[in-house]
């Protein structure tokens, strides 16, 4: 299985992420069995540097991130990092991504004051053309 450079390279060769990658990351993904925080990071590293991503993509994406982040039942800074940048390093949110922050927040078993704060900011967020912040 390759690295995680050579997986990067292989399926953003095209800046997208199709249909036919997505067995390719799957198989990433599973190969040590354990779906763990480092899964989390090369899905939303992947899922950030793409410029299309195609709905199986979210098939394998979201179940691997919510499997990671309930592993405890709570969100903690470095799953909400992950989360932010799922959210907003693309320059864009997804339906999906909107729809999955929801059903996360019902599942913790504690809803922090930093989590709710991440909740609230993406759902009144536009999907696109958004700032955050840095520009004079």
């Amino acid at each position: 299985m390759p690295g995680l450079n050579a997986l990067r390279e292989l399926i953003l060769n095209d800046g997208r992420i199709t249909e036919n990658e997505v067995g390719v990351i799957r198989r990433y993904i599973q190969a040590d069995s354990q779906l763990d925080l480092d899964d989390v990071k090369c899905l939303v590293q992947l899922l950030s540097e793409a410029t299309e991503v195609c709905a199986a993509f979210d098939e394998v994406f979201f179940p691997a991130l919510r499997e990671v982040i309930l592993e405890d039942g709570r969100v903690g800074p470095a799953e909400q990092f992950y989360l932010l940048k799922m959210l907003y390093s693309d320059g864009h949110i997804r339906p999906s991504e909107v729809q999955f922050l929801l059903e996360l927040r019902e599942s913790v078993t504690e809803v922090t004051p930093e989590l709710e704060a991440l909740c609230e900011t993406a759902l009144q967020a536009q999907e696109t053309n958004w700032d955050v912040g840095g520009r004079a």
